[in-house]
């Protein structure tokens, strides 16, 4: 068991793209085994997803957030989100991406990601916030439910060429998830 002496959220540089698409990519790896093919997880690039994440730190849109999650001093995850220029499941901003390297998983450091990002869209002026998630993604459903989002609808969906599906959950009001109180892991995150 090891024990992460300190976490820092801050805003992510396109410096830090590289490094949000390692994490990506890893992320991708390990959730999605089994729910996408092999094939296309073997074959993800980091050129590729780090060439996506330079746009985007580089597009300066202030309607965006990405902020990344550091440990002795190495990015381990990253959270992204979004106001929506029209509004998607009655909701007028999207929680983007939220990932962790697997070991950091299960810590505690999610839900602080989650939570910079919502209070980051509610001081940019949105009142709710959706996400989706790969239906098969049961660990993913099951955290976006225990901070409370609701389930708002399944449909198929392309990716890349490949026919998914996907889950929304949402927050009809973005103060019962910016205000729960952090998990006890908060205060000294422990992996497993």
């Amino acid at each position: 068991m090891s024990v992460i002496k300190e976490i820092s959220l801050r805003r992510a540089t396109v410096a830090d793209a590289q490094a949000i698409a390692a994490v990506r990519i890893e992320s991708w790896r390990t959730t999605y085994r089994g729910i996408m093919p092999d094939a296309y997880l073997d074959e993800m690039k980091l050129d590729d997803s780090a060439a996506i994440w330079t746009r985007i730190l580089t597009a300066d849109n202030p309607a965006v957030c990405v902020f990344v999650a550091i440990a002795d001093d190495e990015i381990i995850g990253f959270a992204s989100g979004m106001l929506l220029k029209e509004e998607k499941q009655g909701m007028h901003s999207e929680l983007t991406a939220i990932y962790l390297r697997p070991a950091f998983q299960n810590s505690g450091i999610g839900q602080r990601m989650l939570q910079k990002v919502a209070r980051t869209l509610q001081a940019m002026g949105a009142s709710n916030m959706l996400v989706w998630v790969l239906t098969g993604n049961k660990a993913a459903r099951q955290f976006y439910e225990n901070f409370g989002g609701q389930f708002l609808i399944e449909q198929d969906f392309i990716w890349d060429e490949l026919e998914l599906q996907e889950v929304a959950y949402g927050w009809p009001d973005l103060n019962e998830l910016t205000e729960l109180h952090l998990t006890s892991a908060e205060s000294a995150p422990t992996l497993h």
